[in-house]
């Protein structure tokens, strides 16, 4: 618990924490209070007890509250599914080699050796991304880091874990470019899975001549108009043209194309630029859906379901490394499996931090004052855990009915 305190109050090293455990006035007596039978720990003693852990354990912690979370309707299945975004990302890199295993890569006489993992996480319909599972690439077999060919073993993995965790859940899960391949489709056949994977340029080159030769009756092809500065005064309209082919193949697969080419203002330039978004999928748009106007919605809806896969990116990595959580820092130096146990419970805080601030006591303090920030809210919240001793009368009072309640 007082590792994942150190993630949700962006405590940021081991180190850090000591200090604010040594300085700050009421620091660890407020700790000790907020969770009644714990005592804090020198964080030395805290990272001990994290090696003596083992990595499923805290895998499962983050299962159940993922399953808790869903059993409860937090988590809403969109559309029919629960979609799941996966994507790879370096955490941090070593120049003297961890004692398990690590991938590295050698230039100019310098070897570095990199803890790289793989992650999954679940976008809800609050626009949070929660952690469902993780892999961290572990490099048995003593290779150069190969990014297109470590993923895919660690896909495999991850793949199965989830399903063996969710069985039943309907999901659909969101890939890049990297995973557009017939390994990938055998696995989400198997599981029952749907998924959208972004195509490239310059991928699947033979899809090319498919969606030439389909019919009319097998592609639809059509503009719509849409805002291209929403955030401007003046509203600037464009067209955006949309592409949905049915029946390509690859590799034995039958799949759906879809395309986006969407017009982007750029007030700096003056003029109107496009962006193009392309997917593969097996999500089928109903026969019933026979009306010209809901086809093209249908096939919008579509395009922009696959466009939230960069949520994992913003909303996900880039919080976890530039927004406090600290992701990038070596909590451990030698051990890149002990690393990912910091990395699991750095998720498990960031899930919990994200419920918090979607809650509808913090939305309603964040939407009173408009200068009000996330970062300013935890700025004065250290504050007084630091300086100020809590009452530990209101602080329990009422604590058994405690929930948290999404705006």
């Amino acid at each position: 618990m007082q590792c994942v305190y150190m993630f949700q109050i962006h405590g940021g090293s081991r180190n850090k924490m000591n200090g604010l455990a040594c300085y700050g006035k009421y620091f660890k007596e407020n700790f000790e209070l907020q969770f009644p039978g714990l005592t804090w720990a020198h964080f030395d003693t805290v990272n001990n007890a994290i090696g003596s852990v083992s990595t499923d354990d805290l895998s499962n912690a983050r299962k159940l509250l993922i399953k808790q979370l869903i059993r409860k309707k937090v988590c809403r299945a969109k559309d029919g599914y629960h979609h799941i975004i996966f994507d790879g990302t370096g955490v941090c890199s070593y120049k003297n080699a961890p004692v398990d295993n690590a991938y590295y890569r050698t230039k100019n006489d310098t070897t570095t050796y990199y803890a790289y993992v793989l992650e999954a996480k679940l976008l809800t319909n609050d626009n949070m991304v929660l952690s469902v599972a993780s892999e961290m690439l572990n490099n048995d077999n003593n290779e150069e880091f190969d990014k297109q060919d470590c993923e895919g073993k660690a896909f495999k993995r991850l793949a199965a874990r989830i399903h063996e965790d969710f069985p039943r859940l309907p999901i659909c899960i969101h890939l890049d470019g990297l995973y557009a391949n017939g390994p990938v489709m055998d696995i989400c056949e198997q599981y029952g899975w749907k998924y959208i994977i972004t195509r490239k340029d310059g991928n699947l080159k033979k899809l090319d001549e498919q969606i030439i030769d389909k019919s009319s009756k097998e592609k639809k092809v059509f503009s719509y108009p849409v805002v291209v500065n929403p955030k401007g005064k003046n509203v600037i309209y464009g067209d955006a043209s949309f592409c949905w082919v049915d029946g390509l193949t690859h590799q034995d697969h039958q799949f759906n194309y879809m395309e986006g080419l969407i017009p982007v203002y750029d007030p700096k330039q003056e003029a109107t630029e496009f962006t193009k978004f392309a997917y593969i999928t097996n999500l089928e748009i109903k026969d019933s859906a026979v009306d010209n106007d809901k086809l093209e919605k249908a096939v919008i809806a579509r395009v922009e379901c696959g466009r939230v896969r960069w949520k994992i990116e913003n909303e996900g990595f880039n919080i976890q490394k530039n927004n406090g959580f600290n992701m990038e820092h070596k909590f451990v130096r030698n051990s890149i499996i002990n690393l990912h146990k910091y990395y699991i419970l750095l998720q498990i805080a960031h899930i919990i931090t994200q419920l918090a601030i979607k809650s509808k006591v913090v939305s309603a303090f964040l939407a009173k004052d408009g200068r009000a920030t996330v970062q300013l809210l935890w700025t004065m919240l250290m504050s007084v855990i630091t300086v100020t001793l809590l009452d530990a009368e209101k602080l329990y009072a009422g604590r058994a009915k405690c929930q948290i309640r999404l705006e």
